[in-house]
Parts: structure tokens; C-alpha cells; sequence
């Protein structure tokens, strides 16, 4: 059974200042126990403290207890399929000039079972998010598009140019 990641919701929001996204993203992972999340961001406009502007890094391994994880986290220990949903909230503040293009980089890798079979099965699924502001600061641009969706077995998925896991 191969990986699966999967775009379930891609709402726009507006709130308190800030507009963007609101993301739910379903991975179905045939073995949970050992299976492995790498979380690819890169942008022109930096999210969160030490991520680095316009590079791609892991977030999952820069911010593990940010909400957005915590049911991956939540999941682990687990044997067998798993389904972890993940809320995503990507925004920026809505102000006079305002822009930011994120792009997401998402692996998922299966783990194995209690005899050690699996491990080999990856998805990868890749988005941008486009969000810009007027010199007044209206919202003119606000989109997701999903850039692609592989999966594979051959235990060797695909990452962007010179970035590799560690």
C-alpha cells in the first residue's frame, strides 16, 4: 500500500489582521511505527524564528512542537496504518504592501512493521501559497495551488535540488 498525502481543505480566511489559509492535509501511512515526516517550507517572507528567507527547511525539525505537528507527534508509538491529520494556518498581516510566496515540500516516508517489512513506500506532495496586499492593504491575491503529487516504493523519494535529509 503506498503512502498517501492528501489535500483535504484549502479555505481562505481573513481574521484579526491576518489572511491566508486554513490547510487540513491527510497522510495515510501504511506503517506508523518508524515512518518518517519531512516537512519542506521555503519562502520570501520567513514564518517563524530561524527560518532562514528563501531556502528550503525543514520545519518539522525546526519548530517539532508547533500545533501544526502535534498529530504526528500524538501518533507516534502507534504499529500499523495511520491516518494523522494536520491543521495548517499559513498567513501573513494584512497591511499596505504585503506579500509573501510559500512553497511547501511535503515526504512522508512508511515505516515498518513488527517483522521489519515495509519502509519503502514515500508521497510527496508539493503546494504555493501566493498571498499580496495593495498599497492600501486590500487583499489581491490569495492562493493555493497544489504543484504536485507522487508516490512511490522504491524507498527514495524525491527532494528539492540540494537539499537532502538528514
Amino acid at each position: 500500500m503506498p503512502v498517501s498525502i492528501e489535500l483535504m481543505e484549502a479555505m481562505d480566511y481573513a481574521e484579526a489582521g491576518q489572511f491566508g489559509h486554513r490547510l487540513q492535509i491527510q497522510v495515510t501511512v501504511p506503517n506508523r511505527e518508524s515512518a518518517r515526516l519531512d516537512w519542506l517550507e521555503r519562502s520570501n517572507r520567513p514564518c517563524v524564528e530561524g527560518m532562514p528567507v528563501d531556502a528550503w527547511v525543514d520545519m518539522y525539525r525546526l519548530a517539532p512542537h508547533s500545533n501544526v505537528f502535534a498529530p504526528w507527534v500524538q501518533s507516534e508509538g502507534e504499529e500499523g496504518q495511520a491516518t494523522v491529520v494536520f491543521l495548517d494556518p499559513p498567513s501573513i498581516r494584512q497591511a499596505p504592501n504585503a506579500k509573501r510566496t510559500l512553497e511547501f515540500w511535503i515526504v512522508v516516508l512508511d515505516g515498518t512493521d513488527g517483522e521489519g517489512r515495509g519502509g519503502n513506500a514515500w508521497g510527496l506532495f508539493q503546494a504555493r501559497q501566493t498571498l499580496r496586499c495593495d498599497a492600501h492593504g486590500a487583499i489581491v491575491e490569495q492562493f493555493f495551488v497544489i504543484t504536485g503529487d507522487l508516490a512511490g516504493e522504491d524507498s527514495d523519494p524525491p527532494y528539492p535540488p540540494g537539499w537532502r535529509p538528514r
